[in-house]
């Protein structure tokens, strides 16, 4: 599967769709979703290889993380 424009989609299923392509972008298009009047598809492009963490990690976290990511390069070899 190539990589899809979804805010495209949704404008063609009658969505207001919005895309974000910067984290500079995002307040804008944030404010534009909210204040559209009917439904609305955003579309934020992010870092697929940038790490989310919870607020406060713990160790079965960070061990899990671990699990995960092994997996991952096992996989992707």
């Amino acid at each position: 599967m190539g990589r899809n424009v979804w805010g495209h989609t949704g404008d063609e299923q009658g969505l207001h769709g919005v895309r974000v392509e910067g984290p500079e972008e995002l307040d804008g298009a944030v404010e534009a979703a909210l204040s559209h009047p009917g439904p609305v598809l955003l579309d934020v492009i992010t870092n697929p290889d940038e790490v989310s963490l919870p607020p406060r990690v713990k160790v079965a976290d960070g061990w899990g993380f671990a699990i995960a990511k092994l997996s991952e390069e096992l996989q992707s070899s």
